[in-house]
């Protein structure tokens, strides 16, 4: 659902200056109640445009397991949930700062924060929405230093097909990696705003601990070239559905995607034998338990819906853990209408007739899987480096097994102390490479010439200051690490290339952990 940006009240270049701060900026804050002490307090909304019942999380109409929300015109409005559809609970205003009044054009709920965007496209949190609502507050304050900085917009262009992401330690408490492993959401939370972009292949996100800029991304489906038209997320997992109905998930967190080796461990390698740890605290510290295996979690491409849909699809937490999501699409059966709901995992659609106005625009659904018919240019940039020789004092598997946050230091900060790394002979190449990827093809040259097919994983690195999307002339820090895929690994006693590449390069491993730095002319390695 497109969310317009209109004209301003105040300068664009601020946020409403009455609420720099809120509780938002300390987390975890406490486990979900759903209590109703300040409900009756609110003032009741007595005119007759509220939604009848809140099943679609959209920009107008949002959701989480106590309480409905709606903005009617740019009145925020709430009641308790109830199950089942039929509310008879009246609709009340929201209490907001003054400065916020006749402002708001969208909002976003998940988990215990509200997101709403104002009229020039700043976001202000309220915190505490699966509290009481004497506990409800707001702040205008987004970004680094620690949620304190004086602000953000949305990110991209415009407000078209964006959502507040939230996983709390108390309400998911658990996330899994690539490996189907159980980890533990920080006390930091696992908290951004994802937004479709551009074309809509880009999913560019805001974190509130990150700094304010648009330069980090969730990489779409098939290799960040599907163009999607709607978005949704909710509890760290992504939705997005293209002109055509095709779908995708994707289970994404900068913490849980290797970025964050501050308050987070990572591991390329299988973590096959080792125990869960028991905590966060214990999974950072105790390097006997398993690490968050990387690369990240890929899309998962979803069925088609046997039916009528809209533009308006949502995702919503059922309950603690990665598996408790619901995915709901609006649409009709029969001439009613209602929504198609299943989880990610179940194969099936079923549909819940509401009888509810259409919040969304029909979308052609054809049965045929017409992903690749919206992809988007690949990305510019072909990039060339030294691989670095494995007789140097620091490279990224040492960083690693030193336990130093490895995603903030850029290989180009070695040079520049004096860690200088011989070239090893071998370089590797790669074609398109878009660095919000998380994996791609790529070429290692031997020194005798023979090519050698590799995969390429990356994940962002932990940036202090803003910089721009994409690659330019200033270079742009990544982890990741060097593959060979499993069945060339197996047999690589028959390729010599290939052997003297694994035993001399890769150290006899299938996975080699790198650190990498790239502009939009070079790539250096370490």
């Amino acid at each position: 659902m497109p969310v317009p940006v209109a004209a301003a009240q105040a300068p664009p270049s601020q946020t409403a200056a009455c609420v720099p701060f809120g509780t938002a900026q300390l987390p975890p804050g406490v486990p979900s109640g759903g209590g109703r002490l300040g409900l009756t307090n609110l003032p009741v909304f007595t005119g007759h445009s509220a939604p009848a019942s809140v099943e679609l999380r959209t920009p107008t109409t949002q959701f989480n397991r106590f309480s409905d929300f709606a903005l009617v015109g740019h009145d925020l409005l709430t009641r308790p949930r109830t199950a089942g559809g039929a509310n008879a609970e009246p609709w009340r205003y929201v209490p907001m700062p003054e400065c916020l009044r006749d402002r708001l054009i969208g909002i976003s709920v998940d988990d215990d924060e509200l997101a709403a965007v104002d009229d020039n496209g700043w976001i202000y949190t309220m915190d505490n929405a699966s509290q009481d609502p004497i506990l409800w507050n707001w702040t205008s304050a987004w970004g680094s230093p620690l949620w304190f900085a004086p602000g953000q917009q949305l990110p991209g262009e415009n407000g078209n097909g964006w959502a507040l992401s939230v996983s709390s330690p108390w309400d998911n408490q658990t996330f899994t990696d690539i490996a189907g492993r159980i980890h533990y959401v920080g006390l930091g939370k696992m908290t951004m705003l994802p937004a479709l972009t551009g074309d809509g292949s880009r999913i560019t996100f805001a974190d509130p601990w990150l700094p304010n800029d648009d330069s980090y991304e969730i990489g779409g489906p098939l290799g960040g070239r599907f163009q999607s038209i709607s978005l949704s997320a909710a509890g760290s997992t992504t939705f997005v559905m293209n002109r055509y109905g095709d779908m995708y998930t994707r289970s994404f967190d900068f913490d849980s995607s290797g970025s964050d080796s501050v308050f987070f461990r990572y591991s390329w390698d299988s973590q096959a034998g080792k125990p869960t740890a028991p905590n966060i605290f214990a999974e950072l510290l105790d390097r006997s338990t398993a690490a968050i295996q990387l690369p990240a979690p890929d899309w998962v491409h979803q069925p088609k819906v046997p039916g009528e849909i809209t533009s308006a699809i949502s995702v919503n937490s059922t309950g603690p853990g990665p598996g408790q999501r619901e995915l709901r699409v609006e649409g009709r059966r029969d001439g009613a209408t209602g929504f198609w709901h299943k989880t990610p995992t179940t194969p099936e659609w079923e549909f819940t007739r509401t009888d509810a106005a259409r919040l969304g625009v029909p979308v052609d659904n054809p049965s045929a899987d017409r992903s690749n018919d919206t992809l988007a240019p690949p990305a510019p940039w072909h990039l060339s480096g030294n691989l670095p020789a494995r007789d140097g004092s620091i490279d990224g598997q040492t960083l690693i097994d030193i336990g130093l946050p490895y995603s903030v230091v850029d290989p180009r900060l070695l040079d520049a102390v004096g860690s200088h790394a011989a070239p090893s002979g071998y370089r590797i190449s790669v074609s398109h490479f878009d660095p919000a990827a998380t994996s791609r093809a790529a070429t290692v040259t031997a020194p005798d010439g023979a090519e050698i097919p590799v995969i390429l994983h990356t994940a962002d690195g932990l940036r202090l200051g803003p910089r721009a999307p994409g690659l330019d002339g200033e270079p742009r820090h990544l982890v990741g690490a060097v593959e060979i895929p499993r069945d060339a690994f197996d047999t690589r006693g028959d390729d010599p290339a290939l052997d003297g590449f694994v035993r001399d390069w890769m150290r006899g491993r299938q996975i080699a952990a790198i650190t990498l730095s790239a502009t939009d002319h070079d790539l250096v390695v370490r």
